[in-house]
């Protein structure tokens, strides 16, 4: 247990490491003078591409490896053990007809992308190249958390990643490499990762390649067989939908809207960034709670989430909010980048309203009725598609994010009606009601009292009232138990390190007295 802590502690402070190079990348993406608006969406194109085209290409042997690991591990000799053989051969099969596609239809794909993007057109088999190496990475993580071994998969994907994007920016900031340069290394990042990786399992030796397939694999071929094909359908179609926006705006409008989307959804999704701790966290929870069917600790769970998540988020997006403007103006950001107000705002409220609903996700998967998912997937594709494509073409950005946010609305609302009718459970209480109406308060009042004043002096004065009303107010209603648990722990340290000082402090007296009459000696 204590080696998985550590694992999972280090794999957390990369992740954070990596969103911080991530935003200062994103700062210089959209920063007036270095790229355009074209070129920042280009780079979220491809990134959505390959969100698509990846999973797609899998086949679902990434969900194969992290279910069935313990099977094949359990009662195999590592050089006979043929998951990694079975995940290389049918994820090579996906991407030749997926790839294959790609290329076969690849006049149909310039023809719907031409007039709008063509700086897409120009970097198409690029994309496909990004595409493919993030499919091998994605192979390769899953295998290496079957090996217990996640602290270097995540930091290649969470931080290194990231550090070579910046890389490339600097060289391209001091035209060390034209922008063609920049765009066909930054696809080839993922082919010097998963060259990384393999190298790394092949001198370890744990890159196990069985040339005959097991006893194990024909025993669990039925069992693999369903559990794939239904978390594999579900994961394309969820990733379809949640990429669709991005790729409708490219080809309706051009990639100077979809930077500009781009810029405002990354600014969303900021308030999902406390959802990854709890992710890892509560998952194994709930999971152990249904097997021992233990719905209380569930439900204290799935409330103490929604407030905190809640709380959490509301926090971030007013503070984001309120200084919007002029947060854009002091960082320089390229001015037309604030023509996405009302996507940030859309895509904001949207993911607060996921936050509100707590470990949603987590309590359906773990769950014996886990093939929900599928079915709550097949509804959000099939309100996506259509809604964003129309959207892009007659309404704009401001139409997609409209879409994006109403089709997440109702996905997240038949999770809750679904838990709340099969398992009696909802994430809301009467301190639902009472912290929306803290942060509505909190937020008007330092609006009205504040809203003249502008420059760095009013975002410290925004951000400095509402964020004192907000903890005050918290603290005060005892909206969620962790704040005064998380002060008393602080106060407790503080204590301790004053003691520790108190009992130093004579010694250190002493020693300093002694050290002096030597001296003068």
């Amino acid at each position: 247990m204590g080696q998985i802590r550590k694992q999972v502690i280090q794999s957390s402070f990369l992740s954070y490491i990596g969103f911080g190079v991530g935003a200062i990348n994103t700062y210089f993406f959209t920063r007036q003078g270095i790229f355009t608006p074209e070129q920042y969406g280009l780079t979220q194109v491809i990134i959505s591409l390959s969100q698509i085209l990846a999973p797609l290409a899998g086949l679902g042997m990434t969900a194969f490896i992290n279910r069935f690991f313990p099977y094949y591990f359990g009662h195999l000799e590592h050089p006979k053990n043929d998951m990694l053989t079975i995940a290389i051969i049918f994820s090579g099969i996906g991407a030749i007809l997926v790839f294959g596609g790609c290329i076969l239809f690849e006049p149909w794909m310039i023809g719907n992308f031409k007039a709008k993007s063509p700086l897409l057109v120009e970097f198409y088999y690029w994309a496909l190249v990004f595409a493919f190496f993030y499919l091998c990475f994605t192979i390769l993580e899953s295998y290496m958390g079957a090996l217990k071994k996640t602290v270097l998969p995540n930091f290649m994907k969470e931080t290194a990643y990231r550090l070579c994007v910046f890389a490339l920016i600097i060289l391209y900031l001091f035209q060390v490499i034209s922008f063609g340069a920049f765009v066909i290394l930054f696809c080839c990042i993922y082919l010097l990762i998963v060259t990384i990786i393999v190298s790394y399992l092949f001198f370890t030796k744990q890159l196990y390649i069985a040339t005959s397939f097991s006893p194990v694999s024909r025993r669990l071929r039925k069992s693999v067989r369903t559990y794939v094909g239904y978390v594999f359908t579900s994961t394309v179609i969820i990733n379809m939908a949640r990429q669709v926006d991005t790729l409708a705006l490219a080809g309706k409008q051009n990639l100077a809207t979809t930077g500009i989307y781009s810029l405002n959804q990354f600014a969303a999704a900021i308030l999902q960034v406390p959802f990854r701790g709890l992710q890892a966290i509560a998952g194994p929870l709930i999971a152990e709670h249904w097997k021992s069917k233990n719905l209380k600790e569930i439900k204290r769970i799935y409330e103490r989430s929604s407030i905190n998540l809640l709380l959490i988020g509301s926090f971030l997006f007013i503070n984001i909010w309120l200084n919007y403007d002029d947060g854009l103006k002091f960082l320089h950001i390229d001015g037309r980048f604030a023509d996405g107000k009302t996507v940030f705002l859309l895509l904001g409220l949207c993911n607060l309203y996921e936050l509100g609903t707590g470990t949603n996700a987590i309590l359906i998967i773990t769950s014996p009725a886990w093939r929900f998912e599928l079915y709550a997937g097949v509804v959000l594709l099939a309100l996506s598609i259509p809604l964003n494509i129309y959207m892009a073409a007659h309404v704009g950005m401001d139409g997609v994010a409209l879409a994006t946010a109403g089709t997440l609305f109702v996905y997240n609302s038949c999770r809750l009606v679904f838990i709340r009718y099969r398992f009696n459970l909802t994430p809301f209480t009467i301190k639902t009601l009472y912290a929306l109406l803290l942060v509505a308060g909190s937020y008007l009042l330092t609006w009205f009292l504040l809203q003249n004043i502008h420059g760095l002096v009013g975002i410290l004065a925004r951000s400095a009232m509402f964020s004192a009303l907000f903890f005050a107010g918290v603290f005060y209603f005892q909206l969620t138990p962790d704040l005064p648990q998380f002060i008393a722990v602080v106060r407790k340290r503080l204590s301790r390190k004053n003691n520790l000082h108190t009992q130093l402090c004579p010694k250190s007296a002493h020693l300093l007295s002694k050290t002096t009459q030597l001296r003068v000696g």
